[in-house]
């Protein structure tokens, strides 16, 4: 039941409401989360389907994140990871591309890939390398990350290699993305090989709500208004020296309309089973698939509509019981309908190299919004403080990615206690 009064409310059970409450319950104060979905734990969900476990959309975890190794258990989260590296689907051909520390039987074919001279390569990974060990400061004038890809590396790298992969990252294909947060995000991927948890994504969720006293979580309450600290929802009304918004973008503008927030990517997550043997698709390695062709005539060519493909079962078996494959694969856009799934399927079959006709549909997860726009030029840590009390929390307060979420969490915390409320 909503009390009638408590020190903080936080809105939104997503990971940054999860983490805001996590420092205040820490500090003493007593928390009440809304969240107005069935479940918290927002786009980091998981759903147990006929044996399946299905991520609410594509999602991985990378161990280097700082925030997370504070905060959760990784050693509990059992963290099943992908190659580090990926596949270039070029006519029908796979040509292997990762860290040659990690994957050095994987040199000689990244060498020999078609997506680049190999004096744009050896730059490239020169480049990952310095990012990675800090030697490349954060740009004082940012930039779009396709500006200075194209600039530093070619456009036939980019556009083959660059490009087909980013636009799974940033859920955008036109590299309008900070270069801020490219590098960011290349320092990440060079520093930890990402994964999935055992038991889904959600399992993060729910070992930081885990953390939570009990009752403190309320489901299936939609916040219309903050006045004040007079929260009005659907459950009632609940009185608050202080509230932190930890919604998405658009939601926390529907709260506070003359906020100034980002605008949000989509993307459609298709999952199959496939009825092929496992060591038939990939190798049996869990390596995620990008199509080098997409973007060869400038734009995305709509006969190759996915970003990317992983059979996820690769990496965590336990991710689909009685030893069945499951596929995760995604375009950008919201695209719940059957020709959209027939069109990833054909993808798929030049993808994979082996007939998808007899591939099993299991679910769609069409997501509005994925991700926040971190478009150049883009601050990577923006005031949590609204005044009067109020604080926002969010990735697109920091930076689009599960780290980002958490810090921006912690974030608001920390300024709500400084500020002795």
């Amino acid at each position: 039941m909503l009390p009638s009064k408590c020190d903080v409310v936080v809105v939104g059970a997503g990971l940054a409401g999860l983490a805001a409450a996590r420092e205040l319950t820490v500090a003493g104060r007593d928390v009440h989360l809304l969240e107005a979905s069935d479940y918290f734990g927002g786009r980091v969900r998981t759903d147990f389907v006929d044996g399946l476990r299905l991520d609410r959309g594509f999602q991985l975890y990378n161990p280097s994140y700082r925030e997370g190794a504070r905060i959760l258990d990784l050693e509990a989260l059992q963290l099943r990871q992908l190659s580090a590296g990926l596949i270039v689907s070029i006519d029908r051909k796979q040509f292997r591309i990762g860290d040659p520390i990690r994957e050095p039987s994987w040199l000689l074919d990244g060498l020999q890939a078609p997506v680049g001279s190999a004096m744009a390569k050896i730059k490239f990974a020169r480049y990952a390398a310095k990012v990675a060990l800090g030697a490349i400061k954060i740009d004082d004038v940012d930039q779009r990350s396709d500006a200075f890809l194209t600039f530093a590396f070619g456009k036939k790298m980019t556009e083959r290699l660059l490009r087909p992969f980013l636009a799974g990252v940033f859920l955008e294909d036109d590299l309008q993305t900070s270069k801020r947060f490219l590098d960011l995000a290349l320092r990440a991927f060079v520093r930890g090989t990402p994964g999935v948890p055992a038991n889904g994504m959600g399992s993060i969720s729910e070992q930081i709500a885990a953390q939570l006293a009990q009752g403190v979580i309320h489901l299936n309450t939609q916040v219309t208004s903050i006045n004040n600290g007079l929260i009005q929802t659907s459950a009632g009304q609940i009185q608050a020296r202080s509230v932190v918004v930890a919604t998405n973008s658009r939601h926390a503008k529907t709260l506070i309309p003359t906020l100034h927030v980002p605008q949000t990517n989509s993307v459609t997550t298709f999952y199959h089973l496939a009825d092929c043997e496992p060591h038939e698709l990939t190798d049996g390695r869990s390596t995620l698939i990008v199509d080098g062709l997409k973007y060869e005539s400038g734009t995305a060519d709509p006969k190759r509509p996915l970003i990317n493909t992983v059979v996820l079962t690769h990496a965590a078996p336990s991710y689909a019981t009685k030893e069945r494959v499951l596929v995760s694969s995604s375009m950008l856009g919201m695209h719940d309908n059957s020709a959209s799934e027939l069109a990833a399927r054909k993808h798929l079959e030049s993808l994979y190299r082996v007939s998808t006709d007899s591939w099993t549909h299991v679910a769609t997860y069409a997501i509005q919004d994925a991700l926040p726009r971190m478009s150049a030029p883009h601050e990577l840590a923006k005031s949590n403080r609204l005044g009067d009390g109020l604080y926002l929390a969010g990735d697109h307060r920091n930076v689009s990615s599960i780290n980002g979420a958490l810090m921006s969490g912690r974030a608001a915390a920390t300024a709500l206690l400084e500020d002795g409320n």
